[in-house]
């Protein structure tokens, strides 16, 4: 192994210059601070933690009330949408030129979904047919085979149902 010389190794401390000189001096200036300033300067009332906690109650229970501004106001809110709901009426009555509603302009969904979701009876639907209306409806001419009608009653109607129960 190498032999190091130790005189040429540097360590990574340094003194500031006149560091030993001015140290005595530093020393006995702290010194003197210290008993000088025995004291912080702050001072603590006596009695201060047996009444901190009835100061804190006290303080708690005051019932003060302050007065409470309401960002939205409700009347200015009620106001606003009383001018909105008066201006989108007006608009609606003076430009909605629409037809009056009548049976041709219904879809024909809307009447079979009413239909079903209010459990008329065959009765109550015939009754709204005048004997003319009726006459027509019959006049009508379908070209149905009768393989046609009964594939159609196979396929979408359950036979129980037609025969009836006599129990």
């Amino acid at each position: 192994m190498k032999k190091i010389n130790l005189k040429n190794i540097e360590n990574g401390f340094k003194v500031p210059k006149g560091y030993f000189d001015e140290f005595e001096d530093n020393l006995l200036g702290e010194l003197q601070l210290k008993e000088t300033a025995s004291r912080s300067g702050f001072k603590l009332p006596s009695n201060y933690f047996e009444s901190l906690d009835n100061k804190i109650l006290e303080a708690s229970k005051n019932n003060n009330k302050t007065k409470v501004i309401n960002l939205f106001p409700y009347r200015k809110i009620a106001f606003a949408a009383a001018v909105a709901a008066s201006l989108i009426l007006i608009y609606n009555i003076s430009f909605n030129k629409n037809e009056t509603l009548n049976i041709n302009n219904i879809e024909t969904a809307s009447i079979e979904n009413y239909i079903l979701t209010e459990g008329l009876e065959t009765s109550d639907i015939a009754s709204l047919f005048s004997d003319e209306d009726l006459s027509e409806i019959t006049s009508v001419n379908n070209n149905l085979s009768s393989e046609s009608l009964e594939n159609y009653v196979l396929e979408h109607l359950d036979i129980d149902e037609l025969i009836p129960n006599n129990n």
